[in-house]
């Protein structure tokens, strides 16, 4: 049987009563497509809240990034052009963040590694920040320079280093270095981050989340690792892969890859990760009851990741807390920079 939250305004309620939405002085978004996005991520919030007991540690993380992305936009200049429904949905969608958190927290086992990582990384604060809105490159959207074959971007899913047993060690000793009070770049992760052997796919993406999580703890940069410039270089890369991931049609586990390219490179403030293509295609892809699937919904499934399992209709965990995130990285997106302009 479901659980409904008590006390808390429902969303669902709100928009659809007040579909036709205006802004009170100047109209900076799409009301319509805004409306849906809300709706969207607070089905998929209510679908994990529902199912707790079936999530797993990289779930929590997943709505720590969504509420900490939607307590952004809700910090941002912008929020004043909001109609006041418009912002009361934000403020109850963050809620329902906050109490999903906790839920999960409480019931997803973890051992003791996992509870210290988790502890540490599952506050919305650290993650909380304001992004500079930018472009990679110069072009809105470019091609693939060398398609690459069916066998090409199956295997490079998991190309080079780190895997998720080498990720999880290194975000241990980064964590263990934190609360130690001087925070540094462990060598098993400058290793990580240094070795040259073409990383794509989720390597890749792992790459990137040290290095996000080595600045939101406030680590020194390394002369080696030096953070702005990994960053700009992994999300041009990554942006090069997922056109080539698209260019065919999402392969294998690719969805859940490309969300969690989405996020990551989105959350730096790139726009051409959450442009309104990304935007549509993210939209199209949960199950009915809120839920998302590493695969499209017609494939043959095998979960190949470690932190994933199978929940409902085909879903997965993994996934679907990612559905959840990329969902917010969209929503302030089209709050802070509704244009897709870069600064002037």
């Amino acid at each position: 049987m479901e659980t409904r939250l008590i006390g808390s305004r429902n969303v669902f309620g709100i928009l659809l009563l007040f579909g036709s939405f205006l802004l009170q002085t100047e109209t900076i978004l799409d009301p319509e497509n805004f409306q849906r996005k809300l709706i969207a991520l607070n089905k998929v919030l209510d679908y994990i809240y529902n199912k707790a007991q079936r999530m797993n540690v990289d779930v929590i993380f997943g709505v720590t990034l969504t509420e900490a992305n939607l307590a952004a936009a809700l910090l941002h200049d912008n929020v004043r052009h909001l109609e006041d429904r418009f912002f009361n949905a934000l403020e109850d969608i963050v809620a329902l963040c906050d109490l999903t958190r906790k839920r999960l927290m409480n019931v997803v086992s973890n051992n003791e590694n996992e509870f210290l990582l988790q502890s540490v990384l599952n506050n919305p604060d650290l993650w909380t920040k304001p992004v500079l809105w930018t472009r990679i490159f110069s072009k809105v959207r470019f091609n693939s320079s060398r398609p690459l074959s069916h066998l090409e971007i199956v295997e490079s899913i998991w190309h080079g280093t780190p895997n998720e047993t080498e990720s999880d060690r290194c975000l241990m000793r980064i964590v263990h270095s934190n609360l130690n009070g001087r925070c540094q770049i462990p060598d098993i992760c400058i290793q990580i981050l240094t070795r040259d052997d073409n990383p794509m796919g989720y390597p890749l993406t792992h790459r990137l989340l040290i290095v996000q999580i080595a600045k939101a703890l406030g680590c020194r940069e390394n002369k080696l690792t030096p953070f702005s410039y990994l960053v700009s270089e992994y999300c041009a890369k990554i942006l090069q892969h997922l056109v080539d991931l698209e260019a065919w049609n999402f392969p294998s586990m690719a969805a859940d890859l490309a969300t969690e390219q989405i996020i990551l490179c989105g959350m730096e403030g790139y726009y051409e990760f959450v442009d309104k293509h990304y935007e549509n295609l993210i939209l199209s892809w949960p199950h009915q009851s809120g839920c998302f699937s590493a695969f499209r919904f017609s494939e043959e499934r095998q979960i190949t990741r470690r932190s994933s399992s199978v929940i409902d209709f085909g879903c997965d965990s993994h996934a679907t807390a990612l559905g959840a995130a990329s969902l917010a990285i969209f929503i302030r997106k089209s709050v802070e920079n509704p244009f897709g302009l870069p600064p002037t």
